[in-house]
This record gives structure tokens, sequence and C-alpha cells, in this order.
């Protein structure tokens, strides 16, 4: 089973993210869903044997080495949606981002925007849809991250706290 670190929404609390990338070093995948892109680079220097795939956020700018706004991963078997949620209107709802996720043949679909923790699983259309809240900016004063681990059978999303 592989596990994939996923963090979102940094914003003012990169040491938190650090923390967190520390504890996971022996993670191999870092997925990044936006919002304090510029960061990055730190993240990578603290994990260096991890493949980092990063999308950009809205308070992102393309002067932080990220152009994408969505991306679609395969591992282990599934496909992967990846953004940071501000395209597919995630505030108002699922719909969109469920039919992207759809439209792209994938059954999984990671998001945030939000600041909240989603754990989703829609039988209708067989997606999952997992957003780990906010390492930076908790609304619900919850700092959040995710871990992914999947194999070809199991999908599972967890949610690691800090302070």
């Amino acid at each position: 089973m592989e596990n994939i670190l996923v963090l979102s929404d940094i914003h003012g609390g990169f040491r938190r993210a650090l923390e967190v990338a520390k504890t996971h070093s022996h993670i191999k995948t870092v997925i990044y869903l936006g919002d304090g892109c510029r960061h990055l680079d730190s993240l990578q220097a603290e994990m260096p044997d991890a493949a980092f795939v990063a999308v950009r956020g809205n308070c992102d700018t393309c002067l932080d080495g990220v152009s994408e706004t969505e991306l679609v991963l395969e591992i282990e078997g599934h496909r992967i949606f990846i953004c940071h949620g501000h395209t597919r209107m995630v505030k108002s709802g699922m719909g969109a981002l469920l039919r992207a996720a759809k439209e792209k043949n994938c059954d999984i679909a990671l998001f945030g925007h939000t600041h909240f923790v989603h754990d989703e699983y829609v039988p209708d259309c067989g997606i999952y849809l997992f957003n780990p809240g906010s390492i930076g900016n908790a609304r619900d004063g919850r700092y959040t991250y995710g871990i992914l681990s999947l194999d070809k059978k199991n999908v599972l999303f967890s949610i690691g706290e800090c302070e």
C-alpha cells in the first residue's frame, strides 16, 4: 500500500507544514493542493526523496513556481483528479468537481480551498472526494493534513492534526 501526504492551504502556517514534512519524511509522494506554493522548495528540502505534485490555488501566483490549476495523477491503478477547488466552485457544492473527475475517468478527487476536512464516497459515480482541510488557516480550529493510502483494491483517507 502506498501512502501519500496531502497538504493544502498553508497560508501562514509554514511551521506546521514543516513539522508534518519532518514527521512523514519516509513518505515518497506529496500532493499539495495550493495556497502556499511559495513554501514548496522548503518542504522539498525536508523531504528530498519524495516526489512533489502541486497545483496552484486562488492565492498563489505563477511566480510561486506552480502553473497548473488541475492535474490527473495515476497511482496504484487509481486516477486522481487534483485541484485546489476554486475553479470548480467547491464552496457551493461538489457537483462541478464530480463532473470534472468523471470526465477525466478519475475515481478519486482531491481538493482544498474550503479549509474544512471532507471525506466522502459518492456511490452513484464511484468517486471518492477528499479534502485534507487547512494546515495553516483552520476555520474550525483544527490544523489538518491528509494521508491517502492506496493499493489496487483499497482507498483510505486519514486525517492528521497538528498544533
